[in-house]
């Protein structure tokens, strides 16, 4: 009961944090049996709650001792079943790694039941620009699992890849990968002599085949800045509130970029130091005039911009009243939350978690409070109309900023061009430069 509650929050939680959550072959996952599920970790407690807010079956995870000493936390482990491992760098945090073994034998309980469970080979959340080394500790649970369990069920090992758009930012984008399932038992007949080692190193070029890796932060800079302006396709801006090209399109975009990077890496340094510089000219140029790259191309034309004007006040006019309710009502826990995530986010990974988990907390506490006093105090039929409105209203006021917010961004964008028209053929025919000059390096876009 408690893990389906805490499931049925933390997916409301995920889809207002998150835009977009895209989840790709989510249908050959197994559904019974036992299922062991390695993924990358870059996004703290949120990469957890993401697979199982995606998945229909219960699943196990793993996560480091440590987190036990926040009492919320040693709470919701224990109510939904988490098994904690003691690593050996929390050694002075009063971690034993010695109980490790206990943990792998709670991991190997989870899949004699035929459950499904989760293990992070990387052992930490980080924001590196690619994947760490993977630890064993996955695949000799797999491999004592058909020893010592007689691989009852037929054990699975099902790789994850999760991609972020910019996973410190609220409202950006995820895509979930999941990857085809590897039997344990037919992978250990085709290696008789393969140990946890060599398992180990099959999972993790499987889950570096679903994810975007980088050599460096610099590659992981230059390839998003040119993604960037790739994906304006040298063209005007979709209207706002149009419905958005799909994460997974960005990330595949990503992929074939970095193909040709590394191309041009290893035989024309000259062209794509070139291509450096021009891309950091550029994106100079658009932070100093306060532009973004999807708005470049933004028509300069009066008659648009009128009925523009015309469209955003008549929404910003009738949603203004419900989004104000909305605001009151959800400021007191909305800037507790803030405060905290502010207070104890030492890197990007731990911004989403820092801002959900409190949430799930609060504003469930908010709202008991709220709701118990328009029960005391208001008649049946209002108090109704307040439990409606409370949600709803607060789901709002989160869509009406972030409309307000592009609405008005975008008519600065128009002024500042209206202003000033040679600024914007500046920067568009620099834009339409390097993309044509991109499209016609064949290995970068095919």
């Amino acid at each position: 009961m408690i893990y389906r509650l805490l499931r049925l929050f933390s997916k409301l939680a995920i889809h207002i944090f998150f835009r977009r959550v895209e989840v790709e072959a989510q249908a050959q996952v197994p559904l019974d049996g036992p299922v062991l599920f390695v993924a990358n970790h870059s996004n703290a407690l949120i990469d957890p709650l993401l697979l199982v807010t995606s998945l229909r079956r219960r699943v196990a995870i793993t996560a480091k001792n440590t987190l036990k000493k926040n009492p919320i936390m040693r709470l919701l482990f224990a109510s939904v079943g988490v098994i904690t491992f003691h690593r050996g760098v929390d050694v002075t945090n009063g971690a034993s790694p010695r109980q490790n073994v206990q943990s792998l034998k709670d991991c190997r309980q989870v899949l004699q039941r035929q459950g499904a469970l989760c293990i992070f080979p990387e052992g930490v959340s980080h924001s590196d620009p690619k994947l760490r080394e993977f630890r064993t500790g996955p695949a000799r649970c797999a491999l004592d699992y058909l020893r010592k369990n007689g691989n009852i069920g037929r054990l699975k090992i099902v790789p994850v890849g999760m991609l972020y758009t910019e996973k410190e930012r609220y409202r950006s984008s995820v895509w979930l990968r999941y990857g085809e399932p590897l039997d344990v038992q037919l992978w250990k007949d085709a290696n008789p002599d393969g140990g946890a080692v060599e398992l180990t190193a099959e999972l993790e070029r499987r889950v570096t085949a679903l994810t975007v890796n980088y050599q460096s932060r610099r590659e992981s800079a230059i390839l998003s800045w040119v993604a960037d302006v790739m994906t304006t396709g040298i063209d005007e801006p979709a209207v706002l509130g149009s419905e958005e090209p799909l994460v997974a399109e960005r990330f595949q975009l990503l992929n074939r970029l970095q193909a040709g990077y590394q191309t041009l890496l290893e035989n024309d340094m000259a062209t794509l130091d070139e291509l450096t510089i021009a891309i950091r000219r550029y994106r100079a140029q658009l932070k100093r005039h306060a532009v973004r790259v999807d708005e470049v191309f933004l028509p300069i034309h009066f008659g648009r911009a009128a009925l523009f004007v015309v469209r955003e006040f008549e929404l910003a006019f009738v949603g203004a009243p419900i989004a104000l309710i909305g605001i009151i009502n959800h400021a007191i826990p909305y800037w507790l939350v803030t405060l905290w995530a502010r207070k104890m986010s030492t890197d990007r990974d731990h911004w989403a978690s820092n801002i959900i988990f409190p949430s799930l907390l609060l504003f469930p506490l908010s709202y008991a409070i709220q709701l118990a006093l328009a029960w005391c105090l208001l008649p049946t039929l209002w108090a109704l109309v307040y439990t409606v409105a409370l949600p709803f209203s607060g789901y709002y006021a989160l869509l009406y900023a972030n409309r307000l917010t592009q609405t008005w961004r975008r008519a600065a964008t128009f002024l500042r061009f209206a202003r000033r028209p040679e600024r914007q053929q500046q920067l568009a025919e620099e834009g339409r430069q390097i993309v044509n000059r991109i499209r016609n390096l064949a290995p970068i876009e095919k």
